[in-house]
């Protein structure tokens, strides 16, 4: 890994100049410097400078919003640095995604081709034509690099090293082979699957010689073995289809490392490098965390686009998706957070101040370091955004400063982090059987639950099972971080308890390392499923057990305990008696939380005609208002602790916080009001408005 960039230095928001009247530019990025924002970021479309192939207008000859060279003297001049983002491809809601026409409409046999060897389709949101190049393709590549060639000779004179502003380049933008990343859907491209060819390679490289290969039936070479192209007896030969997920996963930060050495040979040095993840559901599958940051060189950011008002479900998966992140990577961001709105109309999509902090400092309060916001002005397919296409402030201009200076203010904010209680193990191979038969990885409302079937067990259910107990904990009033005992095994060691919503197979290896931390004295809760196998079906004695223990069991000096509770339910739909469950549970093996916040029951509830009413005996799911839906979060880091507390009901209340080990303290609120409150007792009470959070220094002292 290499030496990462403050996280205070990576906040900033996009500002695209080509989409901007020149005379424009300085009141937008003084705008951003005003809303104590350190950067802008700005994609550098390939599409727009190139006026002919081989021929570029960066000093705005052909057109005067082309002038990159004056537009990076400009971030200069007012101090700003830059996040540079040439692509390849940006997305962006342009015609070809970034991508000159005469490049996606170019040679079928230079694309990504699906299963059924069709050229995969392409970015069409405006255009509806072209496909995707296949990103390792020979010739798809000399054509990258004549593009980086002409644009990094401008961006290496701008680069922080020489003084100037560029002190991030961002490699491509949401590698997917653009949301095309289902298991069938890319990428059999002859380069890739041709015989001696990337998929060949990969295989001699993770297995030596072919008499090692796992998979059904033997081989006499390498080159003799063909990926899979349907989902045919998955059980009896699941490591060859594991395996053409893992490669891809390899392909992909393949392409990203051939981009940096691209840039490098373009003479840009001495910037950080980084990529944006798309999201997935489930999480990091095939755009590995762990993969992409051993890429880039460390740095990966996450792209969170979620509707106002922040709704439990979509704060639920953003918080999930940054403990993990927290899990695997070596510092968690956002390089596209959302600033303003897909425009259709304003009157039903207005982007209120109050949604923007709320959104952001939930982010911040589950181990977010840094926000990039998209947008930070207006433009085509964009609206309601910080500021207009003019410069105008808005609401949300101050949302953005409100939310910087909070981070400004914790002087060890790099150095904080949040304080859990346990974590959900994530196990990769759980979230690739998800993943063999989802149809639209990227379409993260939707978790694909069916097929294949593997020894009994549909695809999808224990993902179901692992998102739900990161809301049963946390409405149970523990912080649950991840566990990423696929890539990051060694931070078991951080954890006295950790939860597995387990499936009927398990590797060996991934057996004998939960075995060996239960034993040094960590406690294991197996929950959903008992395995019996290994990933070849044979038969696999569990942590030495043989089947479920009916209560908690001693191993070496740790313990194991069966959970055979129920999490099949919407965020805010679970049932009030599993979440108790899960309480007592907890509360039995490790104690109190850290930190919990309650409120009082609600007293009435809407009906489906929008009349209030009391409570009646019999209710249990559906009704939000009756869940606890309030999140206290701990970080401690450089010697400091700072409380964020979060309100997620569609209403105001007094939340009682309790600390397990603070007996009296003094909270000083970071921004809002300014609120000086005192712990007493290991309690204290603090109002806090409907989607709202609230940030305190938690400093010594106070009366007793």
């Amino acid at each position: 890994m290499g030496k990462l960039p403050r996280a205070l230095d990576l906040f900033a928001a996009e500002v695209q100049y080509w989409r901007l009247d020149p005379q424009y530019w300085r009141p937008v990025l003084e705008a951003a410097a005003e809303a104590g924002l350190p950067g802008v970021s700005s994609y550098v479309p390939w599409e727009v400078h190139e006026i002919e192939k081989g021929s570029f207008d960066f000093d705005g000859s052909t057109d005067p919003r082309l002038n990159l060279v004056g537009y990076l003297e400009l971030v200069k001049e007012l101090g700003l640095r830059l996040a540079y983002r040439p692509g390849p491809f940006v997305c962006n809601e342009m015609a070809w995604g970034g991508h000159p026409r005469r490049i996606v409409m170019g040679d079928p046999g230079m694309m990504v081709w699906q299963a059924d060897d069709t050229p995969a389709p392409g970015y069409m949101l405006q255009a509806k034509e072209g496909w995707q190049p296949s990103y390792l393709h020979p010739a798809y590549l000399d054509e990258v690099r004549a593009w980086f060639a002409a644009v990094d000779a401008v961006a290496r004179e701008f680069t922080i090293a020489r003084g100037g502003p560029i002190a991030t380049c961002n490699l491509d933008n949401e590698v997917s082979y653009i949301v095309r990343d289902s298991f069938f859907g890319a990428d059999y491209n002859p380069c890739v699957v041709g015989r001696g060819k990337l998929y060949h390679q990969w295989l001699a490289r993770t297995y030596g010689s072919p008499d090692r290969l796992p998979y059904a039936g033997r081989f006499a070479s390498f080159e003799d073995v063909a990926p899979p192209r349907r989902l045919e007896n998955v059980q009896a030969n699941l490591p060859w289809f594991f395996d053409w997920v893992a490669f891809k996963e390899w392909l992909m930060a393949e392409y990203l490392r051939t981009l940096r050495a691209m840039h490098e040979e373009c003479g840009l040095r001495g910037v950080s490098f980084y990529t944006n993840i798309n999201p997935h559901r489930p999480e990091g599958v095939p755009t590995r965390f762990a993969s992409f940051a051993g890429a880039t060189g460390g740095l990966v950011g996450y792209d969170f686009y979620r509707n106002p008002w922040l709704s439990y479900s979509g704060y639920s998966s953003m918080a999930r998706v940054l403990r993990l992140m927290n899990a695997t990577l070596p510092l968690s961001w956002s390089a596209e957070f959302m600033g303003g709105w897909w425009f259709v109309n304003l009157q039903g999509n207005r982007v209120p101040r109050n949604h923007t902090e709320f959104m952001s400092l939930a982010a911040m309060a589950n181990g977010c370091k840094a926000i990039s916001w998209f947008m930070f002005h207006d433009r085509h397919c964009w609206g309601d955004a910080p500021v207009s296409q003019m410069g105008h402030r808005r609401e949300n201009h101050e949302a953005i400063r409100n939310v910087v200076a909070v981070a400004r203010r914790l002087k060890q904010w790099g150095q904080l982090k949040p304080v859990s209680d346990l974590a959900i193990a994530y196990y990769r191979p759980y979230m690739w059987h998800c993943h063999l038969g989802d149809p639209m990885p990227c379409a993260d409302n939707d978790l694909h639950v069916g097929d294949p079937v593997l020894w009994g067990e549909k695809a999808g259910a224990a993902v179901a099972e692992y998102e739900g107990l990161f809301r049963l904990a946390g409405q149970a009033g523990y912080h649950a971080a991840a566990v990423d005992i696929s890539d990051a095994p060694d931070k078991l060691k951080d954890h006295r308890l950790v939860w597995l919503a387990a499936e009927p197979f398990i590797e060996e290896a991934a057996a004998a390392l939960l075995a060996a931390w239960v034993r040094k004295g960590g406690t294991l809760v197996v929950s959903h499923a008992w395995p019996t196998v290994n990933l070849a079906g044979q038969p696999l004695d569990f942590l030495g057990l043989g089947r479920p223990p009916d209560g908690p069991r001693r191993l070496g000096k740790g313990r194991i305990v069966w959970w055979d509770g129920s999490v099949a339910a919407e965020p805010g739909k679970e049932l009030l008696e599993t979440v108790a469950e899960v309480k007592a549970l907890l509360d039995g093996l490790i104690g109190a939380p850290v930190v919990a916040a309650s409120s009082p029951p609600v007293t009435t509830m809407h009906t489906s005609e929008g009349r209030c009413r009391a409570p009646a005996a019999g209710d249990v799911a559906g009704e939000p208002e009756r869940h606890n839906l309030l999140e206290a979060v701990l970080h401690e880091g450089g010697g400091a602790r700072v409380l964020y507390l979060l309100n997620l009901h569609n209403r105001a209340v007094a939340a009682q916080v309790v600390f397990r080990s603070i007996p009296r303290a003094r909270l000083q609120e970071v921004g809002g009001v300014g609120a000086k409150l005192w712990v007493r007792g290991g309690c204290v009470t603090v109002d806090i408005d409907r989607k709202s959070a609230r940030v305190f220094h938690l400093l010594k002292g106070g009366p007793r």
